[in-house]
């Protein structure tokens, strides 16, 4: 039987800023597009991460999380987490955080 733990709250996180832009396509059409730039920016946003798997890996994924911020409501694995945590997640730190298991 897999274990489950969450945690979520406000945190601040450094994301990256999208540029829009305007380009005439085939048909003569103008079409707005956007594109992420290098730059980055500092924003407060809230979110939660639901972690389920074995409990060695929800320690680590705990751990690996204080650092990661999660994008909005993310249900994943530990496992997966540990893997790849910045494609579930930016930098940051959290300014309020809850722990339920």
């Amino acid at each position: 039987m897999s274990k489950k733990i969450a945690v979520y709250g406000a945190y601040e996180a450094k994301v990256p800023v999208h540029q829009g832009y305007w380009k005439r396509r085939r048909d003569g059409i103008l079409q707005r597009y956007w594109k992420k730039t290098t730059r980055m920016k500092k924003v407060e946003m809230s979110g939660r991460y639901e972690f389920h798997g074995k409990g060695k890996d929800l320690y680590k994924a705990l751990v690996k999380a204080h650092r990661i911020m999660p994008k909005g409501f993310v249900d994943v694995s530990a496992e997966k987490f540990l893997k790849r945590p910045e494609e579930y997640g930016y930098e940051g730190e959290w300014i309020e955080r809850e722990i339920k298991s």
